[in-house]
Order: structure tokens, then sequence, then C-alpha cells
């Protein structure tokens, strides 16, 4: 799939895969379908990274029942793991795969234990929505901040990236009376992993650039799989990667949102009539797909009730789902 264009709303589902070709028509010079060699030598390499790693190697074994020697390739061709009935290669779990990419990459130097184990730690004790909270809080109050985070200029359209890098770097957390991140703690990247390439939007009426005076509702997904801004949000929410919100935000995002409404709101008809209200005085429904190359965040709306209220009240009133989109704020 082509990735989209970074100032574009995506409007359509990614294509069908093509077809894979024949066994006659992929077979190599060897007389082996390039599938299956393809297929065989991946598991081949994974079976000599599994059996140099502890407790692995035991369940690592060739159809005659015997483990690999460590390192050592089975011939080309050769599955590594026995065939299921009908030819087919049987793949290792995923904990034994896992284990063996790990163990590859330290071994390699690409990774380390250290690094591996500071970065669970990181997503485990200071990533997470608060940080994308603090964020629109500081954009609500302060006009400049809000402009650099959605009028990057066309030479660096990442700007995003640098302005919340200096936010959260450089302002005191009144919580912890530290700053929202430390050097330390992000893996020596800008704001954390899936964090450098953001592009930020806002929802209600548009305060900058083109569209300035309509009023526009974005909500973002990932059509392929989970792209997501790890590093304001934390881990991505189970709904996020399934298959049914992925396809339904293409083909009807105001319906998605209604539905997420529908459960938050549990019968209020004072906030139903403030959605409605939101809803029908929208100019534009927008659905940003977020891919390998760009995460989209999303500033919410603004109540009017909490003009007024300091930094720290707004960001615990901010969610994660209205900083996706999936959600509007109420009072």
């Amino acid at each position: 799939m082509t990735a989209p264009d970074p100032d574009s709303p995506s409007s359509s589902l990614p294509s069908e895969p093509a077809s894979e070709p024949s066994p006659e028509q992929a077979s190599s010079a060897s007389g082996h379908p390039r599938r299956s060699f393809l297929r065989n030598t991946g598991l081949a390499a994974l079976a000599a990274g599994a059996a140099s790693l502890p407790g692995v190697a035991a369940n690592a074994k060739d159809p005659a029942g015997a483990p690999p020697p460590s390192g050592q390739l089975p011939p080309s061709g050769e599955p590594a793991y026995g065939e299921e009935p009908g030819g087919e290669a049987s793949l290792p779990s995923l904990k034994q795969r896992v284990l063996a990419l790990k163990g590859l990459l330290i071994q390699k130097g690409v990774l380390s234990e250290e690094r591996i184990t500071g970065f669970v730690a990181y997503y485990e004790k200071f990533v997470g929505p608060h940080l994308g909270a603090a964020a629109v809080a500081h954009a609500w109050v302060n006009p400049e901040f809000r402009t650099r985070l959605l009028t990057p200029p066309a030479d660096q359209p990442f700007q995003a990236t640098a302005a919340l890098r200096d936010f959260l770097f450089g302002t005191t957390n009144p919580d912890t009376g530290r700053p929202y991140l430390a050097p330390e703690l992000t893996l020596g990247t800008a704001i954390g992993p899936e964090g450098e390439f953001l592009r930020i939007v806002e929802n209600g009426v548009q305060s900058t650039g083109p569209d300035k005076g309509s009023r526009v509702h974005n909500i973002v997904a990932c059509t392929v799989c989970s792209c997501y801004p790890q590093a304001l949000l934390g881990v991505q929410p189970t709904w996020y990667k399934s298959q049914q919100y992925r396809s339904r935000v293409i083909n009807d995002p105001l319906g998605v949102v209604d539905e997420f409404m529908e459960d938050l709101i549990a019968g209020d008809t004072k906030k139903w009539a403030v959605y409605k209200a939101y809803r029908d005085g929208l100019d534009e429904i927008r659905t940003w797909d977020s891919n390998s190359e760009v995460r989209f965040f999303v500033i919410p709306e603004q109540p009017p009730s909490w003009r007024g209220l300091g930094e720290s009240e707004l960001r615990r009133r901010i969610t994660r789902n209205a900083m996706l989109g999936a959600e509007i704020l109420l009072p």
C-alpha cells in the first residue's frame, strides 16, 4: 500500500493485496517453489537464533527430532520445524520467535538488555495520555504554542515535534515537581518511541490555516495495523487496533463518533443535546490515516465553560479518546 500524503486525510480503504503467483510461475532453478524456499529459509534463520537461547533450543527440532546445532542452518529448502499435514511448514511459537529475534539483535549490537529494560520501564512508568493532555491544555491557554503545533512551515512539516520536545522537557509537572520528560527517560529519542514524526490537527472551529473559521472534526485511525502517537498517549487501546474500527472509521467516521458518544453519555439528554449541536454545526469531518511515516494527534475543542481554568485542572479533564477524535469533550 502506498503511504498516504501526510497533508491529506485518508478517504479510502487499503487496496486488496496482489494474489501470489502459482508454484509453477514462481519455481526456482532448483525445482523448489520460491515461496516455499523463502518460508523455509526464514524458519531456518529463526531456528538458528532460537537454538542459541537458553530454554529455546530444546524446542527447536528438525523433522527427525534432533535440535539443530547452534548457529547452523538446515539445508536450503528443508523446513526447520517439521511440516503440518499438506506440506506446510509449522512456525515456532510467538514467544520463541520474539526471543530469537531479541537474541539476534543483541548479538548484532543493535540492542542491549539494558536498553530493552529501559524501554519497558519507560512505557510502564512515564508514557501515557497525561503527556498528550498536558500539551493540549498548554495549547488551549498559549496561542503561540498552539500556532507552532498547527501550522508548521512547508520546509519543516514536523515542527510540532520540536515544539512538543521544548514543552515536555522544559516544563515542570506540578504533580511531580520535575519536567514531564528527561533525556534519560526517552532512550535517546526526542519525545520517546513513535513521537518523532507528528502532525497535529484541531477539532472545532479552526483557529489557523486556509480553513480558519470553519468547523471541522478530525478522527485518527491506522487502516493497515495500529500506528499511533504512543509517545503522547501510551499504548494503543484494543478498539483502535480492531478491524471493525479500522474499516468503519473510513466508511462512516461520524457514525463511529456517534457510538462512542452514546456510550459516554449513557442517556444523559442534556449532554446529548450538547453533542448534537456540535455535530450539526460541522462543516467537514476528516479521517487521518496514521502510518509508519507519520502519526496524527488531535487537539480537542475546549468546552466554553472550561475557559479560565488553570492548566493543571484542564489536563485532568482531557481524555485519550478525545485526543484521537473518537469523542468530544463535554462540560
